[in-house]
């Protein structure tokens, strides 16, 4: 490997900006902000400004996506004896914020889009079935989308939008989040944009909204040192990616992780099905400062995106490889492909200083949860088992120039 080579990351910070470095910083090392690191009117002024991006009439933040979506269940009356509708393919939390909220997760298998299956949905309905919510993998949307919002309404269960991957994407001029009940987002370090975490609600119900906000109202503020950890994510991920080829951010990484400096993305008891001590929660003022400027980046982020998946999608060739159908309405979160033994790839990219993507290599990802706990057993989704042994990520992030992704292509037409 040569050391001195600029690492390419799928991951690691893909959304961090000078702005986001500057406001950390500051709230880290400015005495006179410290009063405000977890209480002031940023929140606020987030909630107004992604009402008028979706022209929605109710916006609620939390700490997390998976804390709102088990808020938007909950003020939905969803609970105990109740089915909720979900694919597999999908991530822990998920199935965490369904378990919690005492429902019970019932797992639809996907499409070759990474997508649900409808008509193993319609196949999975019971009169316990309450709630669907849709998974728009990599920034794409369902196909069947306006059909299964119908079939929904048809069948009075509530539908919920599970748009982590899909902040900005849009159906036929609609913006994913708008055509269910409830739109769920995540501002995670990885997704479309980030404050390092949080997440938030979008609806027009107006009742649906009242109750959403008296939870949110009854949340604590974060614990202090979690708003540090999270703002130390910045500094300390800025300064240590370009020193990672020669290991010594690496090392910063690492002990960054092990002595919890910085945040963890899923803590250790979320992996075996229980809640953390200090979650849910609000969502720090700090934080909200952060996703606030990260906003005015999402139409270049997700323009960028656009163009690097299309390099990708135009010059990728190599018949071992499977490229996913190009929709131009998608903001490719992740450029995923599909062949047999990811981890050759894996190898051969780690050792040009190249580090892809592993979502989703498992059903119910990540690999080391019980799975026992999600309510998922082997066999019971056979096509998202068959994907996500094949699944692997090429980076879209808005650090990735052409020249980068050529070089991603060259290594994968030569395998």
């Amino acid at each position: 490997m040569n050391f001195f080579r600029k690492p390419i990351f799928t991951g690691f910070g893909p959304n961090i900006t000078k702005k986001d470095n500057f406001i950390a910083l500051s709230f880290l090392f400015l005495p006179w902000n410290w009063p405000f690191l977890n209480k002031g009117f940023w929140e606020k002024k987030v909630e107004e400004k992604f009402k008028n991006y979706f022209n929605v009439s109710n916006v609620c933040l939390f700490d997390s996506g998976r804390s709102a979506l088990q808020f938007a269940l909950e003020a939905s009356g969803i609970g105990e004896g109740d089915e909720v509708l979900v694919q597999a393919y999908t991530c822990v939390v998920v199935t965490n914020a369904i378990n919690w909220s005492k429902a019970k997760p019932v797992f639809i298998d996907i499409q070759n889009d990474f997508n649900l299956n409808f008509e193993e949905l319609k196949n999975k309905k019971t009169t316990k079935t309450k709630a669907i919510i849709i998974q728009h993998t990599f920034g794409k949307s369902i196909s069947e989308l306006e059909k299964i919002i119908t079939w929904a309404k048809e069948n009075n269960l509530l539908v919920i939008e599970d748009c982590a991957h899909s902040l900005g994407a849009k159906l036929n001029d609609q913006f994913l989040g708008t055509f269910g009940d409830i739109g769920m987002f995540s501002f995670g370090s990885d997704k479309i944009i980030s404050c390092v975490r949080g997440g938030a609600l979008i609806t027009n119900n107006k009742n649906i909204a009242i109750k959403i906000k008296n939870l949110k109202n009854n949340l604590p503020n974060p614990k202090l040192i979690r708003t540090i950890q999270h703002l130390l994510h910045y500094p300390l991920f800025s300064f240590s990616k370009p020193l990672y080829n020669i290991g010594i951010g690496k090392l910063i990484l690492f002990l960054a992780k092990k002595f919890n400096i910085i945040n963890k993305i899923i803590y250790k008891e979320e992996k075996f099905g229980f809640p953390t001590k200090f979650y849910p929660s609000k969502l720090a003022n700090s934080l909200a400062k952060i996703l606030f400027f990260q906003i005015d980046n999402l139409e270049y982020f997700n323009r960028h995106r656009r163009e690097i998946a299309r390099f990708y999608n135009d010059n990728i060739n190599n018949k071992k490889i499977s490229k996913p159908e190009w929709n131009e309405d998608s903001v490719w979160l992740r450029y995923t492909i599909l062949m047999e033994e990811p981890s050759v790839l894996h190898l051969k990219a780690k050792k040009q200083g190249i580090i892809l993507g592993n979502w989703y290599n498992t059903p119910i990802a990540p690999k080391n949860i019980d799975l026992s706990k999600t309510g998922y057993t082997p066999n019971q989704c056979p096509n998202a088992e068959i994907l996500s042994s094949k699944s692997i990520n090429l980076p879209t992030n808005h650090f990735i120039k052409i020249k980068d992704a050529r070089k991603i292509v060259k290594i994968i037409n030569n395998l």
